[in-house]
């Protein structure tokens, strides 16, 4: 197999003329360290500090019709690296030394030198969503000029309405325990406002549907029902109604959310401790335990939601700084390798973990 790298999305293999003619190995970064000499002590005293940033280089060469102009701004870059024999992780990069452009262009051959921080991340772990209890099936379909289509868990409903239109999108079973439950839905877009869905176990009748009646989404606000039950349940469409003569062109996003929640556990398949982002929606005042011991108060208030960086050590909100709304030290939202439990008082509706797995 052929090497190659990906630089924030973008293969190698798509720049003109570059090839990869050698990767890195795969090394463990250096423990960086404080060492003290005392006197009237034998030896030292050394103290872990972390682990130091490093250098990883690889060979790149030109072929046929290249275009070096491409080739150049491709390595004027900074961010997110996969190597192809780490197809699995990522590492953060940017690239500092100069490049040799000119032996590239005379000799086909060159090195690039990237400056890595020590960990990498996993490239295919995707945000890790707590409380969501509906999977939405990859599915295509298209019914009287309206076409629907849902991939990776996003809906985009498209087209204008020749008749009535009823459409059935599948879902991963979901099965509801007794007790509360919230059906969120949201849509951007043209003609949102116009259609209406349900929550259904497999036929739109009142008594298969969550909360018993039709939500109208409005393309502007989350619209939402509540209902509850007292044996199992089992949900396994949306069912989607869109009137004669709709236009139509919106993305629709739907949640299911258990109204009692206050424990989610997180697994880091990695080999070392990570510093993960959390998203928090819910308000009020919430006391955050993790592994049985509280880290931070978070005065949410009416704020929604929040994110917490424990990498960056910031919280934030649409990119506004809300560290003032934490008591605590955000340095304690740490993930041991292995099961994490994270508890908590006060409400929360929805939490997101992302960057929760981490490897030297």
């Amino acid at each position: 197999m052929n090497n190659y790298i990906v630089l924030n999305g973008i293969k190698s293999t798509t720049i003109k003329g570059l090839l990869i003619q050698s990767l890195p190995p795969i090394t463990k970064p250096m423990k960086r360290t404080s060492i003290e000499e005392i006197d009237g002590r034998d030896g030292d005293v050394i103290t872990e500090i972390g682990y130091a940033a490093y250098d990883k280089e690889i060979s790149i060469g030109l072929y046929g019709d290249y275009d070096v102009d491409e080739v150049i701004s491709y390595f004027d870059s900074e961010g997110q690296v996969i190597f192809s024999n780490e197809p699995d992780k990522y590492y953060n990069y940017a690239i500092y030394q100069q490049i040799d452009f000119e032996r590239l262009i005379r000799f086909r051959t060159a090195t690039v030198t990237m400056h890595v921080q020590p960990f990498k991340y996993s490239a295919v772990e995707k945000s890790l969503s707590q409380n969501q209890l509906i999977q939405v099936r990859d599915t295509a379909a298209e019914k009287n000029e309206i076409t629907l289509a849902s991939e990776n868990g996003i809906i985009s409903i498209s087209g204008t309405a020749k008749y009535d239109t009823e459409m059935y999108i599948p879902l991963r079973e979901v099965n509801l325990d007794a007790g509360s439950y919230t059906f969120i839905a949201s849509a951007s877009g043209q003609g949102a406002d116009s259609s209406r869905i349900r929550l259904i176990k497999n036929t739109p009748a009142d008594i298969n549907t969550f909360g018993g009646t039709y939500m109208t989404l409005n393309g502007y606000d989350n619209v939402s029902i509540s209902d509850s039950f007292t044996t199992e349940s089992v949900f396994n469409y949306i069912y989607l109604y869109i009137p004669v003569g709709t236009v139509t062109d919106y993305i629709l996003t739907v949640r299911l959310l258990n109204d009692v929640f206050d424990e989610a556990v997180i697994y880091n398949i990695g080999n070392t401790m990570s510093r993960p982002t959390m998203i928090i929606h819910g308000s009020g005042t919430i006391n955050l335990n993790l592994n049985g011991e509280q880290i931070m108060v978070i005065e949410l208030g009416d704020e929604e939601h929040i994110t917490v960086d424990a990498e960056e050590l910031e919280a934030y909100k649409n990119g506004v700084l809300k560290n003032r709304l934490i008591t605590g030290n955000i340095e304690n939202l740490t993930l041991k390798p292995g099961k994490n439990i994270l508890t908590w008082s006060g409400s929360i509706t929805e939490l997101y973990m992302e960057r929760y797995s981490r490897w030297i």
